[in-house]
């Protein structure tokens, strides 16, 4: 290597030495689960040019968990729902009545806040967040990643956050599961406006593509979720103020679960049957002191894609091209969480999720494509306590669910039948570095 090269790698090195040192030391405070509504403020700031600030911010989480038996669940059972149901041996042993327990970072996140130029008269953001909680083994997530315009009376977003469905407070809980299957839950990139006609009231339109959390389709080789033929449509008013929030969700989607099918004689056929599902919603918060009230509630059909209960299944097949018609479910779900204090803070947090059946009765033993159609009903209890000093918390939680199993009625719309109870405890002990 010849002197110059090496005096050039030298220097070059020197620089990302140097930059990476800086943007190590530029810590943050306090920039959890950052809503596309109200990105929190990331501080101190770091200065790229005139024109740009960069905040960074994130959280360090090490979660201890343990279950009392199999669990449904996502991402190494981190995210826990409800128990499983038993599942027999010869001997008539349940194979699912096993302890489980686990130790895990996965859910450490790293934020960028960027403060850019104003653009027709608005001031322009963009934001982008990920973690490590892509299941399995150490997989880096993008969780968010968008840009935002500010006028005094519109805001307009465009890339991946939260589902408008999702884009409200969050519970007092410590797992991370968030009042999974009580409330929705859910990312995708959007187009979304939100008008502001007064200080507290807000109006907002979404058109939201599933990209992260999608609808289950028919597993044929021609089946992709950019076949359906319009975006997820979201309406909602809520009234926002420091004391009482409220809001009022709506949504609408159309979703083409196949493209082509295979015919008794073997042909392959073109279809293009969509399936069409609505659902309401609503949320209240009210702070008052130290005590803080938070319920919500959700009813609707084919939901799965905001991990609700259900989705849609096959009402007809065509006996000679295989051409499917499907119903969609019905599902809805309450919580309710009460948390009380600021340094020590107790909570608890109930659920309930009812599986309502179908719109149609189905065919017999015809396939399924959503989540827990077997399931008839879930509800959950946890109590939690959280200690908080400047930039660390320590939470503890336990989190009893039941989870009622029974037999899919197919001649009477889908409707859970014969339901036996199953009851699981799961203990959380997290504790989050902020910075």
């Amino acid at each position: 290597m010849s002197t110059i090269s090496f005096l050039y790698l030298k220097q070059t090195s020197v620089k990302f030495i140097a930059l990476f040192s800086l943007l190590s030391l530029a810590a943050v405070v306090n920039a959890q689960d950052v809503s596309s509504s109200e990105a929190k403020e990331l501080i101190p700031a770091v200065r790229f040019s005139d024109n740009i600030n960069v905040k960074f911010g994130g959280f360090f989480r090490a979660e201890y968990y343990i279950d009392s038996r199999e669990i449904v669940g996502a991402v190494d059972d981190l995210f826990g729902f409800f128990p499983e149901n038993k599942k027999l041996d010869a001997e008539g042993n349940d194979l699912n009545d096993v302890v489980r327990q686990n130790i895990s970072t996965q859910a450490t996140r790293f934020t960028t806040l960027l403060n850019g130029p104003s653009l027709l008269n608005a001031k322009s953001s963009a934001y982008v967040e990920f973690d490590f909680s892509g299941g399995g083994t150490v997989n880096v997530r993008l969780r968010q990643a968008w840009a935002k315009l500010n006028w005094n009376k519109a805001e307009l977003l465009i890339g991946k956050t939260w589902i408008p469905f999702a884009d409200t407070p969050f519970p007092n809980v410590a797992g991370l599961h968030v009042g999974i299957p009580f409330r929705a839950f859910g990312r995708g990139d959007q187009l979304r406006v939100t008008l502001k006609p007064t200080t507290n009231f807000q109006i907002l339109a979404a058109g939201v593509f599933q990209t992260e959390h999608k609808s289950v389709l028919e597993p044929s080789a021609q089946q992709d979720i950019r076949s359906n033929p319009i975006p997820d449509l979201h309406l909602q008013v809520k009234y926002v103020s420091p004391s009482f929030n409220a809001g009022i969700l709506s949504e609408y989607k159309v979703i083409r679960p196949a493209t082509q099918v295979t015919g008794a004689d073997e042909k392959v056929y073109t279809t293009d049957e969509k399936v069409s599902s609505w659902a309401v919603g609503g949320f209240i918060q009210g702070k008052h002191n130290k005590l803080n009230i938070l319920a919500g509630s959700l009813y609707g059909t084919n939901l799965s894609e905001l991990f609700q209960q259900g989705g849609y299944a096959v009402k007809s097949i065509d006996p000679v091209t295989g051409k499917r018609t499907y119903s969609t479910s019905k599902v809805s779900s309450t919580y309710l969480n009460v948390s009380y204090g600021k340094r020590w803070i107790a909570g608890i947090f109930g659920g309930y999720s009812k599986n309502l059946g179908f719109n149609n009765d189905l065919v017999v033993g015809g396939d399924f494509f959503g989540r827990w159609q077997n399931v008839d009903h879930i509800y959950r209890i946890s109590p939690s306590l959280k200690f908080v000093h400047k930039q660390w918390t320590i939470q503890a939680e336990v989190d009893y669910d039941v989870a009622g199993y029974g037999r899919v009625d197919y001649a009477d719309k889908g409707k859970v039948k014969d339901v036996k109870d199953i009851a699981g405890a799961r203990g959380i002990l997290a504790t989050t570095f902020f910075f």
